[in-house]
């Protein structure tokens, strides 16, 4: 079957998936089984961005973060960031680092999407962690 996008293939558990040209420079042969590094989770977000239409070639859209208290991140296992454009804070979100799990803070709203997914198994493949329920994800992160 011909793919109409351009993706690279992996192999995960025995079986070939094409993660999407979007997310191939988060370089998920290169997660570490300690989870995504601070470059590879501001990636994953960047990925949820350009899903959610941000204008990504703005010069004046910037990620801020991750916010941190004491040095560490603010909810355990998660780096969180604000979107800036300009001046504005357009949105807060939450990158789950072991899972690629990814969080609209604001709104306590979760992000599934194909592409986000397949990034997500890659991650799970190489660190052993699946994302979390629903409810133990809106526990740790505080939300309602």
């Amino acid at each position: 079957m011909m793919m109409l996008c351009k993706c690279a293939l992996f192999t995960v558990w025995g079986v070939v998936t094409c993660l999407p040209a979007s997310a191939q420079s988060l370089g998920v042969r290169s997660v570490n089984p300690s989870g995504l590094t601070l470059a590879q989770s501001k990636q994953v977000l960047r990925v949820v961005m350009k899903h959610e239409r941000y204008k990504m070639a703005s010069p004046a859209l910037s990620i801020d973060g991750p916010w941190l208290t004491d040095g560490k991140p603010v909810v355990p296992g998660y780096l969180h960031f604000g979107v800036v454009y300009g001046t504005s804070t357009q949105g807060h979100y939450a990158v789950n680092t072991s899972s690629g799990d990814v969080w609209d803070t604001e709104s306590c709203e979760r992000y599934t999407f194909a592409a986000l997914v397949a990034i997500q198994k890659h991650v799970a493949a190489k660190t052993g962690k699946a994302l979390a329920s629903d409810d133990d994800a809106r526990t740790q992160l505080g939300c309602p």
